[in-house]
């Protein structure tokens, strides 16, 4: 023990200390080494999604939007068909049209009334240009982000918070409401 103990240092070396190699100055902190864990040790890749998420943090909305839009790019909206496939015993036909399943590209981008918002809005084409590719809601929501520019992306997302909460209102208030309703609402919560 005394021999190790008396090991001469590196002349460059004037104390012996404890360094974590994960921080830049040497100090341990629990984040680091959570942060060590999350890269090095688990395998987390089944918790990643593609898609430029910066495009959802940097829209100028409120942040109740960008944390809807994050959830529907995550597919973890409860639709009716998401409910079903957990094991939840409702009917997943789309409540506001009753004419197919509904998922959520259903409500957002298929369901008629919600067809008739977007036919409302200036970007309508480029919009029905992007949803007629067949994809799913992520990549049609990140290639729309990219194309649209701020304003129209700021809208956009959120006339999708105001379909959900359109399609909400009907489920559980039993209301009805029209789709110039559902886009005054987008446009006033900018």
């Amino acid at each position: 023990m005394n021999q190790v103990v008396n090991t001469p240092l590196y002349p460059s070396v004037h104390d012996d200390r404890l360094v974590w190699t994960k921080e830049n100055d040497g100090e341990y902190s629990v984040r680091s080494a959570y942060k060590m864990c999350m890269q090095e040790l688990l395998d987390v890749n089944h918790f990643k999604a593609q898609g430029n998420w910066d495009l959802i943090w940097k829209l100028k909305v409120p942040p109740k939007v960008k944390n809807f839009i994050w959830r529907v790019c995550r597919n973890t909206l409860p639709t009716r068909l998401r409910l079903k496939e957990k094991g939840v015993n409702c009917d997943p036909t789309c409540a506001l049209c009753n004419l197919t399943e509904e998922d959520s590209f259903h409500i957002f981008f298929r369901c008629p009334g919600s067809c008739n918002i977007w036919s409302m809005c200036d970007f309508f084409n480029t919009e029905n240009n992007v949803i007629n590719q067949g994809q799913e809601n992520a990549s049609v929501i990140f290639q729309l982000l990219q194309v649209l520019n701020g304003d129209e992306a700021a809208l956009f997302c959120c006339i999708l918070w105001s379909i959900w909460k359109q399609r909400n209102n009907k489920v559980w208030n039993d209301v009805t409401e029209a789709q110039v309703a559902v886009l005054e609402r987008a446009k006033v919560l900018l």
